[in-house]
């Protein structure tokens, strides 16, 4: 879902193009005083991601649909969102492009981890993982507060993080509007996502997990390897992640690789062994099995199928 703006560096030769967060900085036309969160409008004009092409940043995101509206596939699913919708963006997540409105116009924040790691957040899994869920729930509709106040803060945000304007208290003043942005969204995710108590060590581990398969899913697809990089137990891994995410280890391991394969297989330049062999299975026949398994379709015939 998910940014929409980026210079033409993109790197041509991989089929799904990365979004960097030093190439939102160069479209800002004023200096920043912290150079790791940036606030803008965008509407058609600028709004330079090209349709039907697959992109994935390394940034996180928050906008909010100002006027008409925009459609956005995210994996093999399609969404709208309309003027008055609230957009939460997690980072690494694919998406598409499929519409988008002639009269859009949207207000964004672009933020780095290391931004919302120095705000105090451990930016937790419940958030990242939204893109693990057939539900999209970092979709706020509805919530004509929240989008006033949304919007109020991230106006105050732009205006701190200008050079040009005096303010000696800014650095303390942006930290208390980001955060505000952030318990606001989170606060609304708490009230619809099933109520559990998880222990901030049960969290962190969640988190940990997370980073670990997004940066290993293709070489390891055993729960055994992010046991031993967790330094814990297989069996209290699979617990703590039950617990957290109503789903086992193995199934978001799987999941991850399920999403990585049908994005691999939209690629015309890889045949199915390629693709077979870029997430290390042990031949095409295997990588077949599982993807059969996960999609009810064979890789050939979801190929044959894909009107990408």
């Amino acid at each position: 879902m998910y940014f929409f703006m980026a210079k033409k560096s993109l790197r041509e030769p991989d089929f799904v193009s990365q979004l960097a967060f030093d190439e939102v900085l160069k479209q800002v036309e004023f200096d920043l005083r912290i150079k790791e969160f940036v606030v803008m409008e965008i509407d058609r004009a600028n709004y330079i991601i090209k349709p039907n092409m697959p992109y994935r940043s390394d940034y996180f995101c928050i906008f909010l649909v100002q006027e008409g509206s925009v459609d956005i596939r995210l994996d093999d699913k399609s969404y709208e969102v309309f003027k008055g919708d609230v957009i939460f963006c997690p980072i690494l997540e694919t998406f598409w492009l499929n519409r988008i409105a002639e009269n859009y116009k949207a207000k964004y924040i672009f933020f780095s981890v290391d931004f919302i790691s120095q705000a105090g957040f451990n930016y937790k899994s419940n958030n990242v993982l939204k893109s693990l869920s057939s539900d999209p729930t970092h979709i706020i509709r509805n919530e004509p507060d929240i989008y006033r106040k949304l919007n109020f803060h991230l106006d105050e945000l732009k205006v701190l993080n200008n050079t040009e304007k005096d303010n000696y208290y800014f650095n303390e003043m942006i930290w208390h509007h980001f955060s505000l942005v952030i318990y606001e969204i989170d606060n609304y995710f708490k009230k619809i996502e099933k109520p559990h108590s998880v222990t901030h060590r049960e969290d962190e581990l969640t988190t940990s997990f997370f980073q670990f398969v997004q940066k290993h899913f293709k070489e390891e697809h055993h729960v055994q390897f992010y046991a031993d990089k967790l330094c814990i137990s297989r069996k209290y891994l699979t617990k703590v992640i039950n617990k957290t995410m109503f789903k086992s280890p193995r199934d978001i391991i799987h999941q991850v690789l399920a999403v990585e394969a049908r994005l691999l297989l939209k690629n015309p330049n890889l045949n199915i062994n390629e693709v077979a062999l870029q997430l290390k299975f042990s031949d095409q026949a295997s990588f077949s099995k599982f993807f059969k398994k996960h999609t009810g379709r064979a890789p050939l015939e979801y190929r044959k199928d894909d009107l990408y």
